[in-house]
């Protein structure tokens, strides 16, 4: 007896064509957000750890060389998060827009995608929230990220 799967023609794939690849920009500065808090969280423990270090009259020179790579670390991060922190939005706008053309089912409003991005430059933690919800949402209606 011979059986034979309809599986594979009966059920539409799970990933449709969308014509963009901004998605992976709101990938990225997602990410980064979540990094440079972890980053931000260790540099804070490790500056205190070394100011009670250096009042129980730890090295002085201990002290002034991590300050200095510490300093250059955070300039670092500040300076990508300036970039991807105003990228995001025109990502979220292009991309939005170009799942609402590719008519997967579902219709994200890119103005408003990208006034939240810009609202986030104010907001603490709000661009790598709505970076995050996007995608989400996205994987959804599209199949990928």
């Amino acid at each position: 007896m011979s059986r034979t799967s309809t599986y594979s023609s009966t059920h539409a794939p799970t990933t449709r064509r969308v014509d963009s690849n901004w998605w992976q920009l709101v990938a990225l500065a997602g990410a980064f957000f979540v990094l440079a808090y972890l980053v931000g969280l260790f540099v804070f423990v490790a500056v205190f750890a070394s100011f009670l270090f250096g009042v129980a009259g730890g090295p002085p020179e201990l002290l002034v060389g991590g300050f200095g790579l510490v300093f250059v670390v955070v300039a670092v991060f500040v300076l990508a998060g300036i970039v991807l922190g105003l990228l995001l939005p025109v990502a979220l706008y292009y991309d939005a827009a170009a799942v609402d053309e590719a008519a997967v089912g579902w219709s994200p409003d890119p103005t408003l995608y990208a006034v939240v991005g810009v609202a986030g430059l104010f907001v603490q933690g709000l661009q790598p929230a709505v970076a995050f919800y996007y995608l989400y949402k996205r994987r959804q209606a599209v199949g990928t990220p």
